[in-house]
C-alpha cells in the first residue's frame, strides 16, 4: 500500500526544479539589493557615537611624582555620517593625544597643594584637531582630570639578597652572601621611599651548592620608582669547617664588691664550629661564661651559666657543664 501512494506522488521533473532553483535565486538577489539600498541610506544618516581615543601623559611639575593611575584614554562623543564613522572604525590607525600636563593650569582645591585637576574640555581644540575632518566632537568624558602629587627625591637603599640554597654538608659559607653593590640609589615619590627600608633581588633557588656561587642577580622592581642598576653582583664562597675546643672561666654577674663568688666547677668546656677563615680568631677571650648572683637565695644550689659575646660568624656551639654549684665569701 505504501509502495502504491509513492507511485501516486505527483513527480516533480529536472524543469520545475531547474524554475524552483531561479526563483529562489532571484528573490536572494533581489534581497541582497534590498538591504544594500537599505544599508547605503542608514550610512546617509548623521549618528552620535562613543569612540575611546588613548592618552599619553608628559611633562609633570617639576621635582613632583604622580601619586596613582589616571585613565589611560577619553571618551568621546561623536557626530558624524555612517560613512564616516565606519570608515573612522574600520581603517583607523589612532595615535595616543600627547597630553603635556605643564602646558595647562592647574587648578588646586584649597590649599592642598599635591592635589591638582583639568577639565578636559579645555583639550576639545586640540582633540578635534587629532580626528577626520568629517568628524565633529561633542563631549569629552570624564569631564575632569584629577592629579595627586607628591614630592621628587632620591634615597640610597640597601640590598637584600633573597636566594634559596642550602651547602653541601662538607661545607659551609665563608662571608654569607655579598652583594657589590650592596646598596642602590632610588628615585620617587617621598609617599612610596618613606616606606622602603631596602630594595631585594628576584628570588632564585640555587638548590644545593657544591663550590662557589658568583652571577649577576636582577634586582626586583618597585612600582613608579626609578632604581640606579637594576642588577647587582652576588658571591656565596664555600669553604670548609672545623671544631675548637675552648675553655673559658666562669664569670658572676650583679656580685656586690664585697663577696666573692667560686663555681665549681671554675671553668666551661666550649665546643664550636666554625669556617677556617674564621680558626685563627677563636680564643679564651672572645666568649664570657657568666652567671647571675642576683637568683641566689637561701635555697639556691645550682646557677645556670649562660654564653655571652658570640660571634655571628660561629655556626654552632654546645658548652659543658650547663649549671655549676658555687661557694659565696666576703673579701
Amino acid at each position: 500500500m505504501e509502495n502504491g501512494f509513492l507511485q501516486n506522488w505527483p513527480r516533480v521533473s529536472e524543469g520545475q526544479k531547474m524554475q524552483f532553483r531561479i526563483r529562489i535565486l532571484m528573490f536572494s538577489i533581489f534581497l541582497l539589493i534590498s538591504v544594500l539600498i537599505w544599508f547605503l541610506n542608514a550610512l546617509s544618516k548623521n549618528y552620535t557615537s562613543d569612540i575611546e581615543y588613548p592618552l599619553i601623559y608628559t611633562d609633570f611639575p617639576a621635582n613632583r611624582v604622580l601619586v596613582g593611575d589616571l585613565p589611560g584614554h577619553l571618551d568621546l562623543s561623536i557626530n558624524a555620517n555612517g560613512y564616516a564613522l565606519l570608515k573612522y572604525k574600520v581603517f583607523r590607525k589612532t595615535v595616543p593625544i600627547v597630553f603635556k600636563v605643564s602646558a595647562f593650569t592647574l587648578n588646586r582645591p584649597g590649599q592642598d597643594s599635591t592635589r591638582a585637576y583639568i577639565l578636559t574640555r579645555y583639550l576639545k581644540d586640540q582633540v578635534s584637531r587629532e580626528l577626520p575632518d568629517d568628524l565633529q566632537l561633542l563631549e569629552i568624558n570624564p569631564d575632569t582630570l584629577h592629579f595627586h602629587f607628591a614630592g621628587r627625591v632620591s634615597r640610597v637603599l640597601p640590598v637584600r639578597a633573597d636566594l634559596l640554597f642550602e651547602v653541601d654538608k662538607q661545607f659551609t659559607t665563608r662571608d654569607g652572601i655579598l652583594l657589590e653593590p650592596d646598596s642602590v640609589e632610588v628615585t620617587g615619590s617621598d609617599l612610596i621611599l618613606d616606606t622602603l627600608k631596602y630594595l631585594t633581588t628576584e628570588r632564585i633557588d640555587l638548590g644545593l651548592l657544591t663550590k662557589n656561587y658568583s652571577d649577576q642577580v636582577q634586582l626586583k622592581g618597585v612600582k613608579d620608582v626609578e632604581q640606579s642598576l637594576s642588577t647587582v653582583h652576588c658571591t656565596i664562597e664555600l669553604e670548609r669547617f672545623t671544631e675548637v675546643q675552648l675553655n673559658i672561666p666562669v664569670e658572676a654577674l650583679n656580685l656586690p664588691d664585697t663577696l666573692l663568688l667560686q663555681a665549681f666547677p671554675a671553668r666551661i668546656k666550649l665546643t664550636c664550629k666554625v669556617g677556617l677563615s674564621k680558626f685563627d680568631r677563636m680564643d679564651n677571650n672572645l666568649f664570657r661564661a657568666v652567671v647571675d648572683y642576683s637568683v641566689v637565695d637561701e635555697q639556691t644550689k645550682v646557677l645556670d651559666v649562660s654564653i655571652r659575646n658570640v660571634p655571628g660568624y660561629l655556626l654552632s656551639y654546645e658548652y659543658y657543664p650547663k649549671s655549676v654549684e658555687f661557694l659565696i665569701s666576703k673579701k
